[in-house]
């Protein structure tokens, strides 16, 4: 690298500069300072050329994240350039570590949030399991999709089936359960990745009316809230994605420490008891499998926290400006109409926002309640008769997982019925008596849309509420007190074993 010509009288104003106020204030010029501007002015050899954008860009990093509270003038000088290089490294590091799901940390400050911004993480996960395609290396996403959907949603249900007719007697029973719990799982998994699958473009659809909501300018208080929406959105993909990875971690472990694999599905290529080699690539390939089978599930039973914290959030923000409405004596007549209006427009796109994705909740999770019961009944049975201490360890990770499908939504549900109930109490006291006759009639027509209660249901049969998410609870304990009063327990135990009375 070369070194250019420049200014000492400049170079000088710089280091001049840079000198702390205790220094200048006692007369103090430091002595590598002196030293380096002597040799910056008798050697042209020390002087290098750098370029300029990589030179700034390096400096802003710097002083955006330094803790030292050195300043770019201090940079521009050659003057202790190791040290410079040091805080460099330094905040760099710090920079890429806050990169990591940065849309899933809540930030008060930054760019005003966008509510698309909360499906992020939602739409990238669509994507890596092959429904979502993206505008580029399409056909290499259509293989990808492929081989994905044709491993794991189509064979894994299959591959446990034949698992059970040709390996029944080999299992134990302890196996038996953990394949019986994760193979009704997966079949359940496979059915409602297919209704969702018919019916996820309604929810890209539903971003051109987050965009409309977004274009309604809102106070602090209402950016908070869209800022924790956007947030606790992110954030509540990874956690369902780490809590379901648990468990398949938490069941490989076992299972592999007991010399079996972890779900034993029936392979036509390998078979796993010839060699050790045969167990690690029929362990892996399950592992993976099953990895890809949990994410499918951590997105289809997030995106209905998702999009219900979308609608809360909005609601909210309607609610605390229409409670305002009324009261603000700063706006005209005509001015006060005319952001009513607005009002009934925004809410109209919430509506639409709801009518979009009610009927794809509504197709999943009836097939989660369907199933659900009868996955607790039969792990509730597994722990308590037949399990050893690594398998009640993963099969707690298990029912936490199950618990985590309908718990979440059906206590979000319960929310947004409050909230839509909330909203007609808003407009109702917004001080209307003594607007103009219009302005009433729009008040009128406002409440009489908003009396409707926004109720999720499962196929139009039940409601998503919390009293449905007890009533499977109920419904698993009712299962295992059943089998416990008919004297089952031997019964059971020697049909999965093989034993004879």
């Amino acid at each position: 690298m070369k070194y250019k010509e420049e200014n000492f009288d400049e170079r000088e104003q710089t280091i001049n500069s840079g000198n702390s106020a205790e220094q200048a204030a006692n007369g103090e010029v430091d002595e590598d300072l002196v030293l380096n501007r002597r040799a910056f002015n008798n050697s042209k050899k020390m002087k290098r050329d750098y370029n300029d954008e990589e030179k700034n860009e390096y400096f802003a990093d710097a002083t955006a994240n330094s803790t030292e509270g050195i300043t770019l003038d201090m940079y521009n000088t050659p003057i202790r350039q190791n040290r410079t290089r040091r805080v460099i490294a330094k905040t760099t590091t710090a920079t890429h570590k806050v990169k990591f799901f940065k849309m899933a940390y809540f930030r008060e400050d930054g760019p005003p949030p966008k509510t698309r911004d909360a499906v992020l993480y939602l739409f990238r996960g669509i994507t890596i399991i092959g429904l979502l395609t993206p505008d580029y290396n399409k056909k290499c996403f259509y293989v990808w999709s492929l081989f994905l959907n044709s491993l794991v949603t189509l064979y894994m249900p299959v591959g446990f089936l034949l698992s059970f007719i040709m390996r029944l007697h080999s299992f134990s029973p302890s196996e038996f359960f953990t394949s019986l719990q994760i193979s009704i799982n997966c079949v359940g998994a496979s059915l409602k990745l297919f209704v969702f699958s018919l019916m996820y473009k309604r929810l890209i659809k539903a971003t051109k009316y987050m965009d409309r909501l977004d274009q309604r300018p809102i106070d602090k208080q209402g950016e908070f809230m869209l800022r924790q929406a956007v947030a606790y959105s992110n954030c509540s993909s990874l956690l369902f994605t780490l809590l379901y990875l648990s468990y398949s971690s938490s069941t490989f472990l076992s299972s592999v420490i007991n010399g079996r694999p972890p779900y034993q599905i029936y392979n036509p290529f390998i078979e796993w008891r010839n060699s050790t080699r045969n167990f690690i690539i029929q362990s892996a390939i399950e592992y993976v499998m099953i990895d890809f089978h949990c994410y499918q599930q951590a997105l289809l039973d997030a995106y209905p926290v998702i999009y219900i914290m979308i609608i809360r959030a909005h609601l909210h923000i309607l609610s605390r400006r229409i409670s305002k409405l009324g009261k603000d004596e700063k706006l005209k007549k005509n001015q006060r109409y005319e952001a009513l209006v607005q009002c009934v427009l925004d809410h109209k796109n919430i509506m639409h926002l709801y009518n979009l994705f009610s009927p794809v909740i509504s197709g999943t999770m009836f097939v989660q309640f369907l199933i659900i019961g009868i996955i607790l009944g039969v792990t509730t049975i597994h722990i308590v008769l037949f399990a050893n201490f690594f398998a009640i360890v993963a099969s707690l990770f298990y029912v936490a997982s199950i618990l985590a499908e309908t718990f979440p939504c059906s206590y979000l549900a319960n929310s947004l019925m409050d909230d839509s109930d909330e909203l007609s109490l808003a407009i109702f006291h917004s001080g209307w008596p003594n607007e103009e006759p219009r302005y009433k009639q729009v008040v009128v027509f406002f409440l009489q849309h908003t009396q409707k209660t926004l109720v999720l249901t499962a196929m139009k049969i039940f409601p998503i509420t919390m009293n449905s998410n007890i009533n499977v609870v109920k419904f698993a304990f009712s299962v295992y007190t059943l089998i416990s009063q008919m004297d089952l327990k031997q019964k059971l135990k020697d049909s999965v074993t093989g034993q004879e009375d």
